[in-house]
């Protein structure tokens, strides 16, 4: 079950992160309203985060073709426990929606993966 969990989860991880690539990367200005956005972030910056969004997805998904996902499940909870705090700040800060919405899904695979890897791991 937890190396299922994992699976999942790291499915989960590409696919959100390749939807938002191709979002942020097209379509920045509908994306943005998707979001919830109330920030003007204009149309260049979003499109770098798409870029860099397909950039990532496009690493995950050949991890995961190569069958060497299940090893780094440990390191993408590491790498987005800060992007989480972060992505929090970054409402605080600007106390635009948006960052409580990709912090939702964000958290969403960070749970599953740890739910995952504590079944996995403790059989």
């Amino acid at each position: 079950m937890g190396l299922r969990l994992k699976r999942i989860a790291f499915i989960y991880l590409f696919s959100y992160l390749a939807v938002a690539a191709i979002g942020f990367g097209l379509a920045p200005t509908l994306t943005l309203k998707l979001f919830l956005s109330n920030g003007d972030y204009g149309e260049i910056l979003p499109r770098l985060l798409g870029a860099m969004m397909g950039v990532l997805s496009f690493l995950l998904f050949m991890i995961y073709r190569q069958g060497d996902w299940p090893k780094y499940s440990p390191f993408t909870m590491m790498a987005r426990t800060p992007l989480v705090l972060f992505i929090f700040y970054l409402f605080y800060v600007s106390r635009d929606p948006m960052f409580l919405i990709i912090n939702a899904i964000v958290l969403v695979g960070l749970v599953t993966t740890a739910i995952g890897t504590a079944l996995h791991n403790n059989p």
